[in-house]
């Protein structure tokens, strides 16, 4: 059963730090750089991003739960949780937000007061994103130090 659960827990932070890092190391630049307008490549961003999104939370509330049937620390098992919701927060806070104003942003009747409101959420969301892709590699960093030791 321990081997189980040790499975599952690295498959679900390997995939977690993969997927986070592929998006913004890859995708995301070469979107912005191949794509003609920034609205075109937050329009195929976007939905990308929903997905990483939900899985870092569907992802930290199981590897929380793997946490504590491994007997892990409350660290480990605490910050996969905060992260889950760093990851709701930026789904449903600001990427609804900056949703909701990408097209008068980029539209013609587009205003100086939109454009710095969207430029502030989405450095916020950027912001989270960098924020619990960094706290993944230390959970991962955690989690290695727990197998080592045998814990």
């Amino acid at each position: 059963m321990q081997t189980a659960l040790r499975t599952a827990l690295w498959l679900l932070l390997g995939g977690w730090v993969g997927s986070f890092g592929l998006f913004g190391l890859v995708v995301a630049r070469t979107t912005f750089a191949v794509l003609p307008t920034t609205e075109l490549a937050g329009r195929v961003v976007a939905p990308v991003l929903t997905a990483l999104h939900l899985y870092g939370a569907a992802a930290g509330v199981a590897l929380a739960g793997l946490a504590l049937a491994l007997g892990r620390g409350p660290l480990r098992i605490a910050l996969p949780l905060v992260l889950a919701a760093a990851c709701l927060y930026s789904q449903f806070g600001v990427s609804t937000q900056i949703s909701e104003i990408q097209g008068a942003v980029f539209g013609p009747g587009g205003s100086e007061a939109l454009a710095e409101r969207w430029t502030h959420l989405h450095r916020l969301s950027m912001s989270i994103f960098i924020g619990v892709s960094a706290c993944v590699v230390w959970l991962v960093a955690l989690h290695a130090r727990s197998d080592a030791s045998g814990r």
